[in-house]
């Protein structure tokens, strides 16, 4: 690697003799910039740092690797060759990361699998030493990752609100995330996920996976993180609403299959008059579209129906605990269908319609959050590799980008990502103004400002849109 040391005199004389510079970027800052800066000032380029690997790469930085990868989940094109190259024309970005100008310009070292030799589009590296990068990186490595960045965000209070979300969505065949999200703030967050393999059946298994990731939340968060957790039966058992309620102090309100024992008594009690139903007019925007819609609801509590449940409460020292459930009828206004589910809660609600208000904000984690990654950030379709070590990277990665740039969208992360811009300015005079240039040439480098680099060149502008400079003073 050839390094440059600042030296804008030498730079100065080099211009000035016609001699051409090794490389020129702007330092402008535009969004890109400041979602790096951001992913940099909440930690995540030292944490990839930090990265054990199970095998060095000769020749090449894993650090650098990593850095570049967590960079491109923030670019257009979802592909891995797509995103590289749109970032490998990025030099002003590129050096921010740490590859050095000689590496830009020439590549990282001798290796190429192009018949023809080093093609443009492997400069500075080729995008299959990226997803090499990422099959050096263990399960367990990946899992330090996440609670680090994560509980970075934590730290700096940037997760609001204490309504929290779980679901579960496909990858591929066989190839699964669990995700627990904060629902409640100014915008999802993630909060802890898993990345699943295999076919095996879910049943009994997702509550165990519901319940890590609480626990990881809670550690990153402190007690009083979580006050409500919505879930889908499916991550919710017996136990796990006992554990949450009784030793968490976390309350959870559960959409009921029809199929379970507790749904069919809340059937036969509206049956026998033993439930009172209440009617609700709403108007509902979906997907930008308003609609009047008729709501029907009524809840019930003091249910002890669910035998899992009431016994593990026992186990934890309150056997005299109860369940609230419910029943929703939604007719939709567009073909005059009723639609009937039963919410269950450790919560007593003062009604039915007070949960369905409550659960709705569960909505948020598949219209925001899956949906947001597969469609937005091609995390589906783009998986960057086959096997499930690539998957696994590129799900951190991803979930980590996501994270950054919802904070990026708040305000509380737009003060953040400003301190990262003004820690990428610090090394530049005011009197820059916004895009300065930097030249490399002779082993140097400079910053100019584009008046200044112009009359080095011959050609000087009339007006100067630069600030006042003062003059020496004598």
């Amino acid at each position: 690697m050839l390094w440059y040391r600042r030296d804008p005199a030498t730079v100065r004389t080099a211009l000035a003799r016609g001699e051409s510079p090794d490389l020129a970027t702007t330092t402008a800052c535009g969004p890109l910039d400041e979602l790096i800066a951001l992913h940099d000032e909440l930690g995540v380029f030292g944490l990839l740092d930090e990265v054990e690997v199970a095998r060095q790469r000769a020749g090449l930085p894993d650090g650098l690797l990593l850095r570049t990868l967590a960079t491109l989940p923030f670019v257009a094109p979802a592909s891995l060759s797509g995103a590289a190259g749109a970032l490998f024309r990025e030099p002003a970005i590129l050096l921010r990361l740490g590859w050095a100008p000689v590496a830009i310009r020439d590549g990282t070292n001798g290796r190429h699998r192009h018949r023809d030799g080093r093609q443009p589009e492997s400069l500075p590296c080729h995008p299959d030493a990226l997803r090499d990068a990422l099959r050096r990186v263990g399960e367990a490595a990946w899992a330090r990752v996440q609670r680090a960045g994560v509980g970075a965000l934590y730290d700096r209070r940037l997760v609001r609100g204490q309504v929290y979300a779980i679901d579960g969505s496909g990858l591929g065949a066989d190839l699964r995330v669990v995700a627990l999200v904060c629902v409640s703030g100014e915008r999802p967050v993630i909060a802890a996920w898993r990345f699943l393999e295999g076919a095996a059946s879910e049943k009994g298994k997702e509550a165990s996976v519901t319940r890590a990731l609480v626990e990881q939340a809670l550690d990153a968060g402190g007690a009083g993180t979580i006050r409500l957790l919505l879930a889908d039966a499916l991550y919710a058992d017996g136990p796990l609403l006992a554990w949450l309620a009784c030793v968490q102090g976390i309350d959870a309100l559960v959409r009921l299959p029809p199929d379970r024992c507790l749904y069919r008594d809340l059937e036969a009690l509206a049956a026998g008059d033993g439930l009172e139903w209440r009617t609700h007019h709403e108007t509902r925007t979906v997907r930008g579209h308003k609609a009047r819609r008729r709501v029907e609801a009524a809840g019930v509590g003091g249910l002890t129906s669910w035998d899992g449940f009431v016994a593990a409460a026992a186990a934890h020292g309150q056997p005299d605990a109860t369940l609230w459930g419910g029943l929703i009828r939604e007719e939709d206004p567009a073909t005059g269908t009723v639609a009937t589910w039963g919410p269950v809660s450790t919560r007593d609600w003062p009604g039915a319609f007070a949960a369905l208000q409550a659960y709705r904000a569960r909505w948020h984690i598949e219209d925001d959050g899956f949906r947001e990654l597969k469609e937005g950030w091609g995390l589906e379709a783009q998986r960057w590799g086959r096997d499930a070590a690539v998957v696994r990277g590129r799900l951190a990665l991803t979930c980590l980008a996501f994270n950054t740039a919802q904070i990026y969208r708040s305000r509380a992360g737009a003060r953040v990502a400003t301190m990262g811009i003004r820690r990428l300015r610090r090394q530049h005079r005011p009197e820059l103004g916004a895009a300065p240039t930097v030249i490399y040439v002779n082993g140097c480098y400079g910053v100019f400002a584009l008046e200044d680099l112009l009359a080095l060149l011959g050609t000087r502008v009339r007006e100067s849109l630069l600030p006042g400079r003062r003059a020496p003073t004598p």
